[in-house]
């Protein structure tokens, strides 16, 4: 019964969550305010009724419109309540209230308003960022001493660095931007989340999915511009989730 409720709490407490984030995904990129007003439509700007901001349930009453304007809500913000809600959901089932749990968690909400943020705008948060790097080292001063909090910092460093050295080879090669500002910065808080060598397992993991995402785009969208950040966000989950399958073929390949 116990192990229900919390199933349940959970999954609501993802949801709002998840609203709360997509709302951080529109508001941080066009310079409104979390907590300057209640929630609007961003397109004829009307304040919102407390029952037209319920998680999806609003979403599927309104028949995806504005109850003002008649506009359609873009279906990413019912679509990240529902992500949200299924990756607390699937961090709780795999891992418990561990470290793993919390870990995957700060990456998965920083997952949710970056979507946002980055396929819509191009734009990933240094506040988010620097949130998730802060709730990271508390999380891991909680559950490690402060050798392992320190081994983990190191290894944000120097994923940055390694991000950053990619970046000017990239630019040298390419002869444009190759790598935006706030996905160097990003990759740098996966290395503090997942350390060294996991990090870099990650970034494989997302820049494979990228890569196959951008030759879908591409066909549709000719300049081939992919937010890169969701994805190096999705390799960490990946990473996270299959870590014991990961370490195990990395020994056999090793041995």
């Amino acid at each position: 019964m116990a192990e229900t409720l919390i199933i349940i709490l959970i999954t609501v407490l993802g949801l709002i969550f998840g609203s709360f984030y997509a709302c951080m995904g529109y508001r941080i990129p066009n310079k409104i305010k979390v907590s300057q007003r209640r929630s609007f439509c961003p397109k004829c700007k009307k304040q919102l009724k407390w029952y037209m901001n319920i998680p999806v349930l609003s979403f599927i009453f309104l028949k995806g419109k504005c109850a003002y304007c008649k506009k359609p809500i873009n279906f990413i913000y019912p679509l990240i309540e529902i992500a949200s809600a299924s990756l607390f959901l699937c961090n709780y089932i795999l891992f418990g209230f561990t470290q793993n749990f919390w870990i995957s968690t700060i990456l998965a909400s920083a997952l949710m308003v970056t979507i946002v943020s980055d396929f819509l705008y191009y734009y990933i948060s240094d506040r988010v960022l620097l949130l998730s790097i802060v709730s990271l080292i508390i999380t891991f001063l909680v559950f490690n001493d402060y050798n392992i909090v320190i081994s983990h910092i190191l290894s944000g460093a120097i994923t940055f660095l390694f991000m950053l050295g990619i970046k000017y080879l990239g630019n040298k090669i390419f002869k444009k931007e190759s790598l935006g500002d706030g996905d160097i910065k990003l990759f740098g808080v996966i290395g503090l989340a997942l350390g060294l060598i996991n990090s870099i397992i990650s970034l494989f993991i997302g820049s494979l999915l990228g890569l196959i995402f951008s030759i879908i785009i591409i066909k549709k969208n000719k300049e081939g511009i992919i937010p890169f950040g969701p994805f190096l966000l999705i390799g960490a989950l990946i990473t996270i989730y299959f870590s014991e399958f990961i370490t195990s073929f990395i020994n056999n390949l090793i041995i």
